[in-house]
């Protein structure tokens, strides 16, 4: 009996001394907020629930980074309290969860040091770290090896904790969700007024060529913006055509987000759109759901045409010299031509990360059509990492073409159906991204190393998965 009561006893007195200590934490948080900033206050206990939260669910975090890669205006309007973005901060916090229990994630971080992907982006880091000693604005080579090493961070964490198939699967929906999101806030900002964009990328260029543009909810330029928007509605679609799981959200997906990509007057986006649908028409050529599929698309472009406006095909006859001849098409000629100048001039090391724009307003291009006095981004990924890396940028196109051998390696031998349908609905959207990436400076957007880590990923689930059978 007595040893009992002193089991009782012990108990109680533990619990207490847990409600003490709680009570003098709160207060003591309390009394720093007060003393500080009364907004922390509130913040403060927040913060530390999702410190908390996110200690025991790193993989929430994680999740949080794919949506707000695309919804970055979202997440500003939210978090834009904050000292630092939560993007940082949040791939921050990861990080150290990622170091505190690396006893626990032995295996995902074996994984991490053993994946090409992985390795084949620090290479392309510590090149770009030497190619940034010799560039001739050290800044501009700075703020750009901060990008990077962020970007970079983003794969580590999606590699490490994308490690089951729920996971991979939620963050490959991830895709689709965002673009349908996005949609409806581009819908709600040309139609309804309201718009939750404020970076200047993405207000500056909504009447700069003469009509309404819109990024919905991005912070991108609404031609970049098309592009992520783009990326979700090709992994909606070819998912649809594969998997009846979640057709009718994928198809409202497909639906909404073509007509808001026609609606953010992007050509390059348009482009990719014609290129995979043209592909996915060969691939599919032999179903019988193939010609009342074209049937549809056809009768609701005719349905859609009186409401699209007439700015927009004259845009579109722009690319073949057509009556609504656009500038911007001479001036991306200009960025073309300067940077093979570059790249010529400069063949091994580049003229070092982010730099490029401090060689556009050289005097010597000051004939070139287009050119300005302020530094512009070449408009093209490739050429544009090549230009300011030089050789060293096949460690970065290695790197993509990888991730792309990571899905085929997944499609020639899936696990199951359903990671082969995530497999081909990845590569397909990845493929599209790719594309629009050959009219706009991609290296420095989420989605450019998002995408790749998503590959290895989803092949690496697949290795694991096939190894238990």
């Amino acid at each position: 009996m007595t040893g009992e009561f002193g089991k009782r006893l012990t108990s109680r007195i533990q619990d207490w001394q847990t409600a003490v200590w709680g009570g003098a934490s709160g207060l003591l948080v309390v009394l720093v907020g007060l003393l500080a900033n009364p907004v922390l206050t509130i913040a403060m206990p927040i913060g530390l629930m999702l410190g908390l939260l996110l200690f025991w669910h790193p993989f929430l975090g994680v999740l949080s980074l794919a949506v707000f890669a695309h919804l970055d205006a979202v997440e500003k309007l939210l978090f834009g309290f904050l000292p630092l973005s939560y993007f940082k901060l949040t791939a921050a916090a990861c990080a150290v969860v990622m170091i505190l229990r690396g006893s626990q994630l032995r295996a995902q971080i074996r994984t991490l040091l053993s994946e090409p992907v992985a390795i084949l982006g620090l290479v392309f880091l510590v090149l770009a770290f030497v190619s940034a000693l010799f560039a001739s604005n050290k800044a501009q080579a700075l703020d750009a090896l901060k990008t990077y090493i962020s970007l970079y961070l983003l794969m580590v964490l999606v590699i490490v904790f994308a490690a089951t198939k729920t996971r991979i699967r939620l963050l490959l929906y991830m895709l689709a969700a965002t673009s349908l999101a996005t949609s409806l806030l581009l819908f709600l900002d040309l139609y309804g007024g309201i718009s939750i964009a404020k970076a200047e990328a993405a207000t500056t260029a909504r009447t700069a060529e003469g009509f309404d543009r819109s990024s919905g909810g991005s912070d991108y330029n609404p031609t970049t913006a098309a592009s992520l928007l783009l990326t979700g509605v090709i992994f909606a679609l070819v998912h649809a055509l594969e998997s009846p799981r979640l057709r009718m959200a994928m198809l409202a997906t497909v639906v909404l987000g073509t007509l808001a990509v026609i609606l953010s007057f992007a050509r390059s986006a348009v482009v990719g759109y014609g290129v995979i649908g043209l592909l996915l028409m060969w691939r599919y050529r032999h179903e019988k759901f193939l010609p009342p599929m074209i049937i549809c698309a056809l009768f609701g472009l005719v349905l859609a045409s009186p409401f699209i406006p007439g700015e927009y095909w004259e845009r579109l006859w722009s690319i073949f010299g057509g009556s609504g001849g656009d500038w911007t098409l001479g001036r991306r000629w200009s960025y073309n031509l300067i940077g093979l100048n570059l790249l010529g001039e400069n063949p091994v090391l580049g003229v070092g990360p982010g730099n490029f724009p401090h060689h556009f307003t050289n005097p010597e291009y000051r004939y070139l059509p287009g050119r300005t006095l302020l530094g512009r981004e070449l408009h093209n990924m490739f050429l544009s990492v090549a230009v300011q890396m030089g050789l060293a940028s096949l460690s970065f196109f290695f790197m993509l073409g990888y991730g792309l051998a990571r899905l085929r390696a997944v499609l020639r031998e899936p696990a199951d159906a359903e990671l082969r349908v995530l497999a081909r609905a990845l590569i397909y959207a990845f493929g599209a991204y790719l594309i629009v990436s050959l009219f706009l400076p991609n290296e420095f957007t989420k989605y450019t190393w998002l995408l790749t880590a998503q590959a290895a990923a989803l092949f690496q689930v697949n290795k694991s998965l096939k190894g238990r059978t």
